[in-house]
């Protein structure tokens, strides 16, 4: 089965009359009701069915059209997810769709339709274009068992046509209303999807369109212009996340020097900016390589908000956001796994030790330096660490504490541990003040045999 997305050769749900014909439902036009209304009377009517319907896809949901049927709950209903639609196989197949007993049909038994709005009988023809690409549906339905005739197929595909004639009869509405674009005119112009730009909208925030006294949207020339980088972008190989996140930056104008950066981030700190601490952060990362951004940009933006906090500034929370946003965006990419070139490591973050930033960046890098990096996190019993190590026959295990005591209880508890030949253990901390290029190299250069040490 195809969804939606699948039309077949040239056709997809963000072709132009698609598009625009999603757009006129939205619109709500008096005219295009009168007519979709009329219509889907007549196949009420000619088919003596409870409830028919007129309906318009657009992605992977269906806009209602026109409905004729009980109040409840079909005159409620303004969309309705492709996929739990009889309608799909209609589209997909481009022809008819005829179900006489849903109950007894194996593709249609468990739909929502069936199961919970008491659909029995179904007819449905596609709305093909003059290049035979589906945009819709027209379909009559009934609560029992119907074996339909040809008669009553041929009747609602003449409807279908006549809908279809309609629609390509008719100009579109303009593209341009409200003061912007409307969503249908933003896609044909830029080539990204309508549903992708309410995604952008959605999920990143990164798209503001106004909207019209009806709720649709209106796209202004700068979050055209908008729509038009984030494509760019992408174009260049950036992931939308990456490339919303500079975005936010106001990117024609930020700073995008290591010192503009640590300053930018350190203003949002304070002024509790989150979405623009987020994508200042973002931005680091995606500017800079990894040991850059964490060693002259978040580190000293760090230090700058502590040294606040020790003036007596009451800003610790501001120190744990800054924290939290930037222990997420080292996550995320060690959440993006390699290859094993080298060995695995594990790294934990000694008994007691809470302070994990370094240690992440370092299992980042490691990662990236061809290792397997298998990272425990925060306040980790020494035990914990080492089984893991053995369980995973690992080559390095790297624990990090800051506090030089914790270290001498740990390499005093190493030492007195029966740990593997190949395992190279590593104990340190911040207050080396070890870069962690330097110490990605040391790791690299220690881990070919030598004996554990501290």
């Amino acid at each position: 089965m195809r969804s939606t997305e699948d039309f077949g050769p040239g056709s997809s749900p963000t072709e132009p009359v698609q598009l625009a014909v999603a757009e006129r439902v939205r619109l709500q036009d008096a005219k295009d009701r009168r007519v979709f209304d009329r219509l889907t009377r007549l196949v009420s009517s000619l088919l003596d069915v409870p409830v028919s319907l007129l309906q318009i896809a657009d992605g992977d949901r269906l806009l209602f059209a026109s409905v004729v049927g009980p109040d409840d709950p079909w005159s409620t209903m303004t969309e309705f997810p492709l996929h739990d639609a009889y309608c799909q196989f209609a589209i997909d197949a481009r022809e008819p769709f005829v179900v006489e007993d849903a109950r007894a049909h194996p593709l249609v038994c468990d739909l929502p339709p069936t199961t919970a709005l008491d659909v029995i009988a179904y007819l449905g023809v596609p709305l093909l274009t003059a290049s035979g690409n589906p945009i819709g549906i027209l379909c009559a339905i009934d609560f029992e068992p119907r074996a339909w005739t040809e008669e009553d197929v041929s009747a609602v595909e003449d409807l279908a046509a006549t809908v279809m004639a309609y629609l390509e009869a008719r100009p579109a509405p303009p593209p341009q209303l409200g003061g912007g674009l409307n969503i249908a005119a933003v896609a044909q112009r830029t080539g990204i999807g309508s549903d992708t730009l309410r995604k952008w909208e959605r999920r990143y925030g990164v798209l503001r369109p106004s909207r019209t006294p009806g709720g649709q949207r209106r796209y202004d020339k700068r979050e055209v212009a908008r729509v038009e980088w984030l494509r760019d972008r992408l174009g260049e190989g950036f992931r939308i996340g990456e490339a919303a996140a500079l975005l936010e930056t106001d990117y024609g104008d930020a700073e995008s020097s290591m010192t503009g950066l640590r300053d930018a981030i350190v203003a949002a700190v304070a002024g509790t900016d989150t979405r623009r601490l987020a994508g200042l952060v973002e931005r680091s990362f995606t500017l800079h390589d990894v040991e850059t951004a964490v060693e002259e940009i978040v580190a000293p933006a760090l230090r700058l908000v502590g040294d606040r906090w020790k003036r007596g500034a009451e800003c610790i929370a501001e120190e744990h956001l800054l924290s939290h946003v930037v222990l997420a965006r080292l996550r995320s990419l060690l959440d993006d796994p390699r290859s094993a070139v080298r060995g695995t490591a594990v790294l934990a973050c000694a008994p007691g030790e809470r302070h994990e930033l370094g240690l992440l960046a370092l299992a980042v890098l490691l990662q990236a330096d061809g290792w397997l990096g298998i990272y425990l996190g925060p306040d980790t019993p020494l035990e914990a660490s080492v089984t893991a190590a053995i369980r995973t026959n690992a080559d390095l295990l790297c624990l990090s504490a800051n506090d030089a005591s914790t270290r001498e209880g740990l390499e005093s508890d190493l030492a007195a541990a029966e740990l593997p030949d190949r395992l190279v253990v590593i104990t340190g901390g911040g207050a080396e003040g070890r870069r962690l290029g330097a110490a990605v190299a040391e790791l690299r250069a220690v881990s070919s045999g030598a004996r554990p040490r501290g």
